[in-house]
């Protein structure tokens, strides 16, 4: 039907968020003012400077070129933001009309279960605007069992009506997205031809960073007390790599952790065969990891309080070898054929359902996609040797908190206070932060908040484990 979408044309919507997309603009902008402020004094050395000699000349061509590259790094980085900014802007409009799509969707899901129960596979995994246009169809002998003595007439206006309702609000989201992708797109190309690019002469040899590193580390020391050098909040600078492909194994975020874990002192306590059971017994596993998620709260920018507190919640949960126990029943229900396992991973009983990259690793749980995607990989196309090692970088308890902090630092970098510097977070931000980590997008569900409430009733004890 034209001028209908479903959910699985918009449902990357899910992932993405305006906050980080304003968040990268604000950094472009910060690089713009900070072009603009070398521009004056460049300026004046070159419009207030007499020099008369031989190499004069020089001097003022020279002066000119970086005036005219500064000028064009500015304008690149301002174009950049502008773009940025407005994508975000028009991504939060996609996301209302995800997200009234989505509400009608549950309403036709709910009003469909009135009248039946998907039995097959195909069934299970269509959605519910695919179930109602194929309620009367059969998709295999189960289904058509199922619908012989099924009555729709009664419910068919107000399926038809949030049908429509679902599809149309998937186009609005489909359609907004992807003019305002392609508009940003456009711009940041424009933006990138106005940087300079910078090439090696002479056979493309290395520069001689290491001679200069004293200047670096001196200019460096000078700079940090201009806002201009680093966004209010961010955690230490760090060159940032490129996602990795599906021939790296062990990506450039995760060797780095690697190299951060092996200087830290001391065993680590493990949470693989038994999880701790009272404030006592998680007092005292905070107070053995201590210098560990000092190290991964330090790594991330973050208040240490914030990671150990999560860390109190998450490791009274289930132990290890119960996740690896979900993670085996949902990759079997993935890949078992349909005539031995008629069942979906998401429709399996209790705790058992759910996405196969959902399944939690690690004393800090964090679920299998969340660690990919703070590891660099890229979760949608990740292969099975990257999965065991991102699996087994969460099973690691030092690798762990440091992925745990990573994700934090993410959700904070996502809120209105991404601004805050780490030594500022209130408590009623933590909380946010904590409540955010537990519900995702449903942070404001009962379940989040409550999750929020504890962990700032038992920042008292654990900031007592830490010391």
């Amino acid at each position: 039907m034209s001028g209908l979408s479903y959910r699985k044309d918009v449902e990357f919507l899910e992932e993405c968020n305006p906050a980080l997309v304003e968040r990268n603009a604000a950094e472009f902008r910060r690089l713009r003012e900070l072009l603009v402020q070398v521009e004056e004094p460049a300026r004046r050395a070159e419009t207030r400077t007499e020099w008369h000699s031989d190499g004069s000349h020089t001097y003022t061509s020279r002066l000119a070129e970086a005036r005219r590259l500064v000028t064009h790094m500015a304008e690149g980085y301002d174009k950049a933001a502008s773009a940025l900014h407005a994508y975000a802007t028009a991504l939060t409009t996609a996301k209302a009309h995800y997200r009234n799509g989505k509400r009608a969707e549950r309403a036709l899901s709910g009003l469909i279960a009135t009248k039946g129960t998907a039995i097959t596979r195909t069934a299970q995994e269509a959605e519910p605007m695919r179930q109602w246009e194929d309620m009367r169809a059969t998709t295999g002998f189960l289904d058509g069992l199922a619908e012989l003595t099924m009555d729709v007439d009664d419910i068919r206006d107000e399926a038809n009506r949030l049908h429509d309702d679902a599809g149309g609000n998937f186009q609005l989201a489909k359609a907004t997205e992807q003019e305002a992708r392609s508009t940003c797109v456009h711009a940041l190309k424009q933006a990138y031809e106005l940087l300079p690019e910078f090439k090696l002469q002479g056979g493309g040899g290395r520069p001689d960073l290491y001679a200069a590193m004293a200047d670096i580390r001196r200019e460096a020391a000078e700079a940090a007390g201009n806002p201009l050098t680093h966004l209010p909040g961010s955690g230490p600078k760090r060159e940032t790599p490129g996602p990795v492909g599906p021939d790296t194994l062990i990506s450039p975020q995760l060797r780095d952790i690697r190299m951060q874990v092996a200087g830290l002192p001391g065993d680590a306590a493990d949470t693989f065969w038994g999880a701790p059971d009272g404030d006592k017994e998680k007092a005292a596993w905070i107070a053995q990891n201590k210098e560990i998620l000092r190290a991964a709260a330090r790594h991330a920018g973050l208040p240490e309080e914030l990671v150990a507190g999560i860390a109190w919640k998450e490791i009274a949960g289930q132990p290890g070898f119960a996740d690896n126990a979900v993670d085996f029943a949902r990759r079997s229900a993935d890949d078992t054929p349909w005539g031995l396992f008629p069942i979906t991973a998401e429709n399996l009983p209790s705790r058992l359902g759910g996405n196969v990259d959902e399944t939690s690793f690690g004393p800090i749980a964090i679920q299998l996609r969340r660690g990919a995607e703070v590891l660099g990989y890229d979760p949608e196309h990740l292969t099975e040797r990257q999965q065991h090692v991102v699996q087994g970088a969460l099973q690691d308890p030092k690798q762990n908190a440091f992925i745990a902090a990573g994700f934090l630092a993410q959700i904070k970098a996502e809120t209105r206070y991404a601004g805050v510097p780490a030594d500022q977070l209130t408590p009623a931000q933590m909380q946010e932060i904590a409540a955010r980590y537990n519900g995702g997008p449903y942070w404001e569900s009962v379940k989040g908040q409550n999750y929020g409430n504890e962990f700032v009733d038992n920042l008292g004890k654990v900031k007592e484990a830490m010391r």
